[in-house]
């Protein structure tokens, strides 16, 4: 089994809930060691929200759709606690996703793509630039002269979660500028730890990027 594969794997294990069996490579669990792959798997994410959108818009309205969708990543992804964020702000945080998807379902793309395909590049670029974020917060050092991210593990996650955003065109530019924002100031505001603040930039930059493209869209 190949290094890439074996870290990919890795990723799979830490930010879903697939049954991924532990590496037997003591490498493989070094800190920041599938850095880069986080991106991708969340970008694996968002296209099996982005296909189950597709299948169930062909049956049942839009917001159904989005539902099911949203019903699907969720699965998908590693447990989120609600307590990280707070309840009432957890909540809050889901229904403006909702009602963001719901919104940009009926987005239209800088290229031609099929009928509901849209809805589900656009996932794909919100989860691929939350988990390049989200790898930019285990870079930053918990303890001093600590750094699990080597600065080209970091580099490259960016640029592989942030490559689809910019292929969606301005309106994925201005979201992806709202969730660095976004995972600018939780930084800069937070002093909760680590594990609690991963939990909330993962939620809140995926929503910011919606917030975003959607903001924009309005005027294009």
């Amino acid at each position: 089994m190949s290094m890439r594969w074996r870290l990919f794997r890795s990723a799979l294990r830490g930010f879903t809930r697939l049954p991924v069996q532990a590496s037997t490579h003591p490498e493989d669990a070094e800190a920041g060691a599938a850095a880069p792959f986080i991106p991708l798997v969340g970008a694996l994410i968002g296209a099996v929200g982005g296909l189950v959108y597709w299948g169930a818009a062909l049956l049942w309205p839009s917001s159904i759709a989005v539902v099911l969708a949203m019903f699907a990543t969720s699965l998908l992804c590693a447990r989120t606690r609600a307590a990280a964020l707070g309840a009432p702000t957890f909540v809050f945080a889901i229904l403006i996703k909702y009602d963001a998807l719901t919104a940009l379902s009926a987005a239209n793309l800088p290229f031609s793509v099929p009928a509901n395909v849209a809805l589900g590049l656009i996932m794909i670029a919100g989860h691929a630039a939350s988990r390049a974020l989200v790898v930019s917060v285990i870079a930053l050092p918990a303890k001093p002269a600590s750094k699990p991210v080597s600065n080209g593990a970091l580099a490259v996650a960016l640029a592989l979660g942030f490559a689809p955003a910019a292929l969606i065109g301005i309106p994925g530019l201005i979201g992806l500028a709202a969730a660095i924002v976004a995972r600018i100031a939780l930084t800069a505001f937070m002093r909760r730890n680590r594990e609690q603040e991963l939990d909330i930039t993962l939620q809140l930059t995926e929503v910011c990027f919606y917030l975003g493209a959607l903001a924009t869209w309005a005027y294009i």
